[in-house]
């Protein structure tokens, strides 16, 4: 009897889990976030543009908070300890960072909502904040960021939004460059075949992806030749309850590959891994939504963004030294 009820439980356990994968699926929820809206619809989606200098390109015509999804309820001294934990991790990156940035830089942060800093309960921008803040700490001179992350972009929705005005002027004039793109495309597919998902569902439409991913640099290149790009990779943000579903870390691997192929054929530019942040970590990790990063996580991200850009800025720096020292002679 005992062995019959053991198994039902079980049975019902998987079952849970099942509806669990769907309703994520089903729910808006950011980078992650899937619509079937075309791609000239992306100012329907909600935006908050998280920087202090950044001026607000669209206006939105409506705004819903995230939801919490597989989220346990916990004791408010906890959420106080994990809010401690997450801002000591943030001040041990910026603690550690000693780049001085000794000439004007301008940096540009584009992409989804990872660069609009989606889920940072601190609302400091996420890894874009954490990133600032550690270069500005060290700044002798003029340095300037503007954050253009949108929550739900797809890349044939960023390529629209490069011809904003405002973000195609700021492109002209960076210095650095940071993306995330991709995640969304993924959830799109994963939606349309929520019902019957396959491998090949996904093979067959990264050539879409590839295309859309070669022409943003394409026409990022149109606008300014000399600065250095940094795509950020994508992580799997299922895998903290879905490790056992090894097609999904399969697909994350093929689409960072493509990643790292169209970089390859780029010159200034890198591409920055991020995957591996998010293996064999706790749910400390993850915001409330359970799919985008903590303050901890993009702490992480930041870590890892400052440890690839960190020489470009200093060659950067050099450059411009020469240059100065040429003029003056």
């Amino acid at each position: 009897m005992q062995l019959i009820l053991l198994g039902v439980i079980h049975m019902k356990k998987k079952a849970l889990i099942a509806l669990g994968f769907l309703f994520l699926l089903m729910l808006p929820t950011g980078a992650w976030y899937i619509t079937s809206m075309p791609a000239d619809s992306s100012d329907m989606i909600p935006s908050a543009v998280s920087d202090s200098q950044t001026e607000q390109e669209e206006q939105d015509s409506s705004q819903h908070s995230d939801e919490n999804i597989l989220s346990s309820s916990t004791e408010e001294p906890q959420e106080v300890f994990d809010q401690d934990i997450q801002e000591a991790v943030q001040d041990v990156v910026l603690e550690s960072r000693q780049l001085s940035v000794q000439s004007d830089l301008n940096m540009v942060a584009i992409g989804d909502s990872l660069t609009q800093g989606v889920g940072d309960s601190s609302d400091n921008g996420g890894y874009v904040g954490i990133v600032e803040q550690s270069l500005q700490n060290n700044a002798e001179n003029s340095f300037h960021i503007k954050n253009y992350g949108k929550r739900g972009n797809r890349t044939e929705q960023l390529l629209d939004r490069l011809e904003n005005p405002n973000i195609s002027e700021s492109l002209e004039s960076a210095d650095t460059i940071l993306l995330t793109i991709g995640a969304n495309d993924i959830m799109k597919i994963l939606k349309t075949n929520v019902t019957d998902l396959h491998y090949e569902d996904f093979t067959a439409e990264s050539d879409t992806y590839e295309n859309n991913l070669e022409e943003i640099f394409q026409t990022i290149r149109e606008k300014n030749e000399d600065a250095f790009i940094y795509l950020i990779g994508i992580y799997n943000p299922f895998n903290m309850y879905f490790s056992n579903i090894p097609e999904l870390n399969q697909i994350i691997t093929d689409w960072n590959t493509i990643g790292e192929e169209v970089v390859e054929e780029n010159d200034n530019a890198a591409f920055i891994p991020i995957y591996d942040l998010f293996q064999q970590v706790d749910e400390s990790y993850y915001s409330d939504d359970n799919f985008h990063p903590s303050r901890r996580g993009y702490a992480s991200i930041a870590d890892r963004v400052l440890d690839y850009i960190e020489p470009g800025i200093e060659s950067y720096q050099e450059d411009s030294t020469a240059d100065e020292e040429n003029q003056n002679e």
